[in-house]
């Protein structure tokens, strides 16, 4: 495990160092989140925490684990994310909209790149644990393109929804990349493994300033990065070779955003109202409409994501 200690330390010591540098690019350009309408802060932020987070996991992942085709996907992918979602924190920033055809086109691609470094679902099990005779039915090519672009798509929107609270999605975040390193490492998966303990070390910096009360935002940015990031990670990793029970695993690692996007999807179905119309339905509005502060709603739904992560890693270690 000691191998893991150095791009942990890198990736949190650079990005904990660009934090501050970020922060005097965000007021240089305007790029910064004011409190105004559904907004629940009270004061101006820079919304420049994902550019400090993709800049040390980028350089960092190239230096320490080389140029394969994962840290290509991870670095090509989350440099097209961060680039369009920075224009939309900036559209934001002046009280304008930007376009949500843009921002799609973009995820889109990523996820399409991803497929096409054969970053992809592949096939699963015909059996619960896995068949004893290896027997794997393996998806054709519309299947697993499908699925591929479906899951990338939801997680890197799963957790652009959850960023909502200060230091909720980076929280929850670093907890589903700790699961999914622990899930590589027993699995033998090195390169995995790396990439996840570096994301780690990334956002437990990038907490350092975020948590509450925050000093700055991730924005769009970098909350679509995070998700990118876990769901070729899960692909890679816990997903790889997949049985039924696997992706159960990987699911419940990352089970707060899926229960909370899953939730929220419900109750607007029921509403009637349009599933891409931004409200108050999260858990995190929820909570702090029931009268918890910023604070203990952060705090109860941390203790949710690591239940969901003990689960995780419980059922790998014990029926895998």
């Amino acid at each position: 495990m000691l191998k893991y200690l150095v791009p942990f330390l890198s990736a949190f010591f650079l990005v904990y160092l660009l934090i501050p540098l970020a922060k005097r690019v965000a007021w240089k350009i305007r790029l910064v989140d004011m409190p105004i309408g559904r907004k629940a802060h009270e004061k101006p932020m820079p919304l420049s925490g994902g550019l400090a987070m993709f800049s040390g996991i980028a350089l960092i992942s190239l230096l320490l684990a080389g140029v394969k085709p994962l840290v290509v996907v991870l670095v090509v992918g989350g440099l097209m994310l961060i680039a369009v979602g920075t224009f939309d924190d900036w559209f934001k920033a002046r009280r304008k909209e930007f376009p949500v055809s843009p921002k799609l086109v973009v995820q889109i691609f990523v996820a399409v790149f991803a497929f096409l470094m054969d970053i992809r679902f592949r096939g699963m099990s015909l059996s619960w644990f896995g068949s004893e005779s290896g027997e794997i039915f393996v998806f054709p090519l519309w299947l697993s393109f499908l699925a591929t672009i479906l899951w990338i798509l939801g997680f890197i929107n799963m957790v652009n929804f959850l960023d909502g609270v200060d230091g909720l999605a980076g929280g929850v975040s670093t907890i589903a990349a700790t699961t999914l390193f622990f899930i590589a490492v027993a699995k033998g998966h090195g390169l995995t493994a790396h990439l996840a303990v570096i994301i780690v070390g990334a956002t437990l910096a990038f907490l350092r300033f975020n948590f509450y009360p925050a000093q700055l935002f991730m924005g769009d940015a970098g909350s679509m990065l995070l998700g990118f990031a876990l769901s070729i990670l899960a692909l890679e990793g816990a997903m790889k070779g997949a049985t039924l029970i696997s992706l159960v695993v990987t699911v419940l690692a990352l089970g707060l955003p899926v229960i909370d996007t899953l939730q929220v999807m419900v109750s607007r179905l029921l509403a009637g109202k349009p599933m891409y119309q931004a409200d108050r339905r999260h858990v995190h509005h929820r909570l702090l409409s029931k009268g918890f502060s910023a604070r203990q709603t952060v705090i109860m739904l941390y203790l949710v994501s690591f239940l969901f992560s003990a689960v995780s890693l419980g059922l790998f270690l014990f029926l895998l």
